[in-house]
C-alpha cells in the first residue's frame, strides 16, 4: 500500500510545460507545432512549405532557428530531429505529443 502513496501520476512539471506551449504567441511557431501534432516525422521542406503559405519569408535557416527557439523555451528535448538521406526531419517528442494536443485543444476529426 505504501508503494501507491509514493507513486505520483501527476507530474507538476507538465503543467509548467503546458502553460509554456499555450503561451506561444508567434504565428509561425504555432503553425510549426500544429503541423507536428500528428506525432509523425515531417521533413524540413514540408514544414517550410506549410509555413510559407501563411508567411512568405521562411526558409531553412529561419525554420532551424524557430525549432531551436522552441526547444530552448519549452524543454531541451521537446522537438526531435533526425537526418535521413541527407534530409532533416522533425517531430514532437513522444512524451509531449499529448500535452501539445491538449494545449492546442486538438480535434482529431477536424485534423484528418
Amino acid at each position: 500500500m505504501e508503494e501507491f502513496k509514493n507513486d505520483n501520476f501527476y507530474k507538476p512539471g507538465y503543467s509548467i510545460l503546458f502553460n509554456k506551449i499555450k503561451d506561444i504567441k508567434t504565428p509561425i511557431k504555432n503553425e510549426i507545432l500544429m503541423s507536428l501534432l500528428d506525432g509523425h516525422w515531417h521533413s524540413e521542406l514540408e514544414l517550410i512549405r506549410i509555413t510559407k503559405k501563411q508567411h512568405g519569408f521562411i526558409g531553412a535557416v529561419t525554420l532551424g532557428t524557430m525549432i531551436n527557439s522552441l526547444n530552448h523555451m519549452i524543454k531541451n528535448n521537446y522537438l526531435e530531429k533526425k537526418i535521413v538521406n541527407n534530409k532533416l526531419y522533425y517531430k514532437i517528442s513522444d512524451n509531449y505529443v499529448g500535452l501539445t494536443r491538449a494545449a492546442y485543444r486538438f480535434d482529431a476529426k477536424r485534423f484528418f
